[in-house]
């Protein structure tokens, strides 16, 4: 074995993860009784190593983990949902997802801390991160496919028990985001009346049109109401294409009127034999960027003053200036000719109401800082391939000349301040290294590898 070493930091403010994700359990069944594990099994339930949608294969080998299948005779790696922790940049995720790794290999790379809580804490203390939102997958991405409402009513319910209970192992430091089923307003208005009081801090709507209901149209107002009600925090989290593979293999196209997201076009001129390439870069920018236009152009938020707390998660925040940007100008353009009233600069709601994700790599938002210091809440996004730890960030802000109070306010004085959770210090020194086993790619040659790949 041999270590790693780098200069190390030190910290003297919390920093919180807005947005981490957790692998979902089938345990989350058995917060069903069995008359309804009966009812919502033709929708949505594991069977075997699968996930079943509406009587389909929703995901393959969904509860294996560390290690990837081939995909047309290329080599088998780690599971990139599971890959990213303690001390892996994102060079040296590539490397490692490129490499034909042996089952052992597998396993030293695959990190617990996706499935369970005392794994996550011990990265945690690694990664410099205090306390962290934890967000689902499958969630927000092949729940939305479930056809029965009543269905997705019990499976939402299932997955925020299931939530909480994971997250109040450490109570101080895991805070759940609910899901709802946003298939009926109804019933989505009920279940966040119900977590709420329960005492969630933050829930998630997919920008994406579900079963007929795009989520500002008139017939989500239930669902609205509720949030502006309990004040509870709405997170915008964005995905490839509505999970476009997924919805291939549960018989939707990608244009189907009841099921579609604003970058399904982005699908749609995708070589088939080819990985989703443009999915994977533009989709989640198209979603965020659909959404906010629409609800800053269109009097949505006139109709609900009360919402107050809103944050555009997973889709970067470069692109922010240039659409609240060109927002004011279309308000100021098409002033005489809006149907719905609208009246205040998108700019202006935009950084009274809202927040928005950002990750440790992003150069363009450390060298605008002060456009952001208020709005801007950092996410780790662990532990899929292009997560980073806290760390990274705050090293990467460094060297962009970021002020250290702007800093704070970045890495956690902000979503502490959005989410209404007591800011709690628990982490204060970057490990000075890594020890590694003799196969582990050496630091030094993935940077030299991949030097064509950064900008100067």
């Amino acid at each position: 074995m041999k270590a790693e070493t780098k200069k190390p930091l030190k910290k003297d403010f919390p920093v919180f993860d807005c947005d981490a994700h957790v692998t979902e359990s089938p345990d989350q069944w058995n917060y069903l009784t069995e008359k309804e594990r009966e009812e919502i099994r033709p929708w949505y339930y594991p069977e075997g190593s699968n996930l079943m949608v509406n009587g389909s294969i929703g995901t393959i080998n969904i509860w294996n983990s560390g290690r990837m299948g081939s995909t047309w005779g290329k080599p088998r790696g780690p599971a990139v949902q599971e890959l990213g922790g303690p001390g892996l940049d994102k060079r040296m995720k590539r490397k490692l997802y490129s490499m034909d790794l042996t089952e052992e290999q597998c396993e030293y790379v695959w990190h617990k801390g996706a499935r369970d809580p005392h794994a996550r804490v011990k990265d945690l203390d690694l990664m410099g991160i205090d306390q962290v939102m934890v967000i689902p997958l499958r969630m927000v991405s092949h729940f939305l496919f479930i056809k029965n409402h009543r269905a997705a009513a019990l499976a939402a319910r299932a997955y925020n028990d299931w939530a909480w209970d994971w997250c109040s192992q450490y109570p101080d430091r895991l805070f759940p985001a609910a899901c709802v089923p946003s298939q009926n307003p109804e019933m989505a208005a009920d279940e966040i009346r119900r977590v709420a009081k329960r005492g969630f801090k933050a829930m998630l709507v997919r920008p994406v049109d579900v079963l007929g209901n795009y989520p500002i149209k008139p017939a989500t107002a239930p669902m609205w109401r509720a949030i502006e009600e309990t004040g509870i925090v709405v997170g915008m989290h964005q995905l490839t294409a509505q999970g476009s593979a997924a919805k291939i293999s549960l018989g939707y196209n990608h244009l189907d009127s009841h099921n579609w997201s604003p970058a399904s076009m982005v699908a749609r001129a995708e070589n088939p034999n080819q990985i989703s390439i443009a999915g994977q870069s533009l989709s989640f920018v198209h979603e965020a960027k659909t959404w906010l236009a629409n609800v800053l152009l269109s009097g949505f938020l006139e109709k609900y003053p009360g919402l107050t707390r809103m944050a555009i998660m997973e889709s970067n925040a470069g692109w922010l200036p240039h659409v609240l940007e060109e927002c004011d100008k279309q308000f100021k353009l098409y002033r005489n000719e809006r149907r719905a009233m609208v009246t205040r600069l998108p700019s202006e709601i935009f950084f009274e109401r809202f927040l928005i994700a950002f990750e440790g790599d992003e150069t363009a938002l450390f060298k605008q800082h002060k456009y952001f210091e208020n709005v801007g809440v950092w996410s780790s996004d662990a532990y899929h391939h292009d997560a980073a730890d806290a760390w990274t960030a705050m090293h990467e802000m460094n060297d962009a000349g970021v002020p250290k109070d702007t800093q704070i306010k970045l890495m956690g004085a902000n979503a502490s301040r959005m989410y209404g959770i007591e800011q709690k210090l628990f982490v204060t020194q970057e490990p000075s290294s890594y020890v590694r086993p003799a196969w582990f790619p050496k630091a030094e040659d993935v940077k030299k590898e991949y030097a064509h790949l950064e900008r100067g």
